[in-house]
């Protein structure tokens, strides 16, 4: 009976950057007991990391087991996992003109050009309103977020992905305090939201980053 898709796009991204971490070690040491060092400590990283997993899933991820310095193996392994996440859900163009229900004029991505599979949030740069447009999904309900993105990238920590990458300023307006001014809130995120998704290793960051932004 096959099985049906149980991971996250970032837990594939978990598992790819593990993945290449102990087929590099297969690659380049020598010492028998560095590499059963290194490939313990995977291995449990793995287990905890996905620890939800039904005992048909882990079995199932922990094909990790095999890879060793052949680049064939490690991209037979990838494969298989990339073929068992559970895509981002395409959402409507009224679920998302819902989501940023205060933009007038939004531009609305060609899905049909994207691999789903890729995003645990979808994102895009609005150019001519120095904009940025997120979504995401809590419960099965689509969430936006919208704020100015600086024109000035630098390079930084991403507060979403935790990673070192081309990073904005990224601002959101917040409500007004009572002499009438607003209180704006900014973090330092990719620029390239695309890269973003593909450094991410979890959901958390990327929730404490709404619970921040969202703060009131």
């Amino acid at each position: 009976m096959a099985v049906e898709p149980f991971l996250k796009p970032y837990n594939y991204y978990f598992l790819k950057k593990q993945a290449a971490i102990l087929a590099q070690t297969h690659r380049t040491v020598n010492a028998k007991s560095t590499i059963q060092a290194v490939q313990a400590q995977i291995f449990d990283k793995v287990k905890a990391t996905l620890s939800e997993l039904s005992e048909e899933e882990m079995t199932l991820v922990m094909g990790i087991t095999e890879i060793n310095d052949e680049q064939r193996i490690l991209d037979r392994y990838l494969q298989r996992m990339k073929e068992r996440v559970i895509p981002f859900k395409r959402p409507s163009d009224t679920g998302i003109k819902k989501a940023f229900p205060k933009t007038k004029k939004l531009t609305i991505p060609d899905w049909e050009r994207l691999d789903l599979a890729d995003y645990s949030f979808f994102a895009w740069n609005d150019p001519g309103q120095q904009s940025k447009f997120i979504l995401y999904t809590v419960n099965n309900k689509l969430q936006g977020i919208q704020g100015q993105l600086s024109t000035e990238i630098k390079k930084g920590i991403c507060t979403i992905c935790h990673g070192e990458s081309s990073v904005a300023l990224f601002t959101v307006k917040g409500k007004a305090n009572k002499d009438g001014h607003y209180k704006t809130k900014g973090n330092y995120i990719c620029y390239n939201s695309d890269e973003c998704n593909q450094k991410m290793q979890t959901f958390e960051h990327f929730m404490d980053f709404v619970t921040i932004v969202k703060e009131k």
